[in-house]
C-alpha cells in the first residue's frame, strides 16, 4: 500500500464549513488516519460529529459567515471578499488551536483562507485541494474588464495583500495565488475537467475520494421496497433547500409513473407540507443520499459537484435543476459529455420533468456512458489516490 512506510504526520485539512465541501473528503480523511496519520479538521461545532467520523480531530472556529441563504450577499461576485473577511476573523482564533501543536501540512480549498495564510506564516507545506474543477487561475489575476475578471478582483487583490503583510506573508497576493494554484489534489475525474488533458502532472485527478457505504444502513432510516420499480433521488443539496413547490412538482411528475421517488426536502421544509403525494413517492428532511444512490437510477438535483460527483460515482443518471451559476456550469459539462440532462428552473412543470425523466431513462447511450465513468472512476482507487498525493506534499515538508 502507498504510503504504508511513511512516517506517521500531522496533517490540517481546511474546508469550507458546509456538507458539500466536507462530504467529499471525508473518504481523504479516513484513509490518511487508517495509515497513521493525524488529522485535524477545521470546521465549526455544526459538523464536528461528522468530521470526528472520519477519525479527525475537529478544530472548532466561529465563523463570520451567515448560516441562512436569505443573509448572503445577491451580487455573488462580492462573495470572494465575505470569505476573506471570514479569513480575517478566523485566522487569530486558528492559530491559537494549532500554536502548540503546529501541521506538518496543510490541505487546503481556498488559496486565499485562514489556513492557506496561515501555512504562509509558519513556512508550512499546503497541498491545494479542489472538490469542484481546477483552476490553475484565480479569478482575480485577470486584468480589470477582461474575460472572468471579477469586477471587484481589485478590492480584493488589496485586502489579500494586507491580510498576508499582517502576518509577515512577502510577495503579495498575486504570488500567493500562483504559487498555491499551481498544482494540487482534485476530487473531480480529469474527463470532467474543461481542458483536464492540458494540465500537467502536478495535478492530481483523483476522482470522488468517497469512504465505503456504511453497513447497515444508518439507525432512522427505511429504504424504499425492492420490488423492480426504478428508484429516484430527487434534492437540492444542504443548503438552499427551502423551496417546497419544487418538491411538489416534482413529486406530480413521478404521478403515475412506474418510478418511485425519494425526496430529501432538508431541515427548512415539514415534508407534511407538500401535502397528499403520488403513489410511490416519500418526502424526508434527510435521507443517507449515498445509501439512496446506490439502488438509484436517476437523480434529480441541483448540481452541486458533491451531488454531480456522487452521482457518477454510483452510475447514476443526472437531471439537473441548477439555480447557481456553477450549478448550470456543471449540468453544461454532463449534458456534454452525455451522462445527463436539465431542466431550466423556469421550465420544470410535472410534464416537462415526467419527459425528462423517460427521455433519459430510455436512452441506452446515456446509461453505457454513465456506466462507463462509474467504472473508471472506481479504478482511480478515489481515497487511496487522494491520499498518496497528500503524502507525497508531506515528503517535501
Amino acid at each position: 500500500m502507498a504510503g504504508s512506510s511513511r512516517a506517521a504526520a500531522h496533517v490540517a485539512v481546511c474546508t469550507a464549513a458546509a456538507h458539500s465541501h466536507i462530504s467529499p473528503l471525508l473518504g481523504v480523511v479516513t484513509e490518511l488516519t487508517r495509515r497513521g496519520h493525524r488529522v485535524s479538521y477545521v470546521t465549526t461545532e455544526e459538523f464536528a460529529p461528522l468530521v470526528r467520523s472520519a477519525g479527525a480531530t475537529p478544530v472548532l472556529l466561529h465563523s463570520s459567515l451567515p448560516t441562512d441563504p436569505a443573509d448572503w450577499p445577491r451580487e455573488v461576485h462580492r462573495l470572494p471578499l465575505l470569505y476573506l473577511d471570514d479569513a480575517r476573523t478566523t485566522l487569530p482564533e486558528l492559530a491559537r488551536s494549532l500554536e502548540g501543536d503546529r501541521p506538518d501540512l496543510v490541505l487546503t480549498e481556498d488559496p486565499a483562507g485562514a489556513g492557506s495564510v496561515l501555512a504562509a506564516a509558519w513556512h508550512i507545506p499546503v497541498t491545494q485541494v479542489w472538490t469542484y474543477t481546477a483552476s490553475p487561475t484565480h479569478w482575480s489575476l485577470a486584468e480589470p474588464g477582461s474575460p472572468g475578471a471579477n469586477p471587484v478582483g481589485g478590492e480584493f487583490l488589496a485586502g489579500l495583500d494586507a491580510f498576508l503583510a499582517e502576518h509577515g506573508v512577502r510577495g503579495g497576493a498575486r504570488a500567493h495565488l500562483s504559487a498555491r494554484l499551481a498544482g494540487g489534489l482534485v476530487l473531480t475525474p480529469r474527463l470532467f475537467q474543461p481542458g483536464g488533458a492540458e494540465l500537467g502532472p502536478d495535478f492530481t485527478f483523483a476522482g470522488p475520494a468517497l469512504p465505503p457505504l456504511p453497513t447497515p444502513a444508518p439507525d432512522g432510516w427505511s429504504p424504499p421496497p425492492a420490488d423492480g420499480r426504478p428508484l429516484a433521488l430527487v434534492t437540492l443539496g444542504s443548503i438552499d433547500t427551502a423551496h417546497p413547490e419544487f418538491f411538489k412538482t416534482v413529486a406530480e411528475g413521478f404521478a403515475g409513473t412506474e418510478w418511485r421517488a425519494v425526496l430529501a426536502v432538508g431541515d427548512r421544509i415539514d415534508p407534511a407540507e407538500l401535502g397528499p403525494l403520488p403513489d410511490g413517492v416519500t418526502a424526508h428532511r434527510w435521507v443517507p443520499q449515498r445509501a439512496v444512490l446506490d439502488r438509484a437510477s436517476l437523480a434529480v438535483h441541483h448540481g452541486g459537484m458533491a451531488t454531480v460527483m456522487e452521482c457518477l460515482h454510483h452510475g447514476v443518471t443526472s437531471l439537473v435543476v441548477p439555480r447557481l451559476r456553477e450549478q448550470a456550469g456543471n449540468a453544461r459539462r454532463l449534458a456534454e459529455l452525455g451522462l445527463g440532462g436539465a431542466l431550466p428552473l423556469r421550465a420544470v412543470s410535472p410534464d416537462a420533468v415526467r419527459a425528462a425523466v423517460a427521455r433519459l431513462h430510455s436512452d441506452a447511450g446515456v446509461r453505457a456512458r454513465v456506466g462507463a465513468v462509474r467504472e473508471e472512476i472506481r479504478g482511480f482507487r478515489g481515497a487511496e489516490a487522494a491520499a498518496d498525493a497528500v503524502e507525497r506534499g508531506l515528503a517535501t515538508s
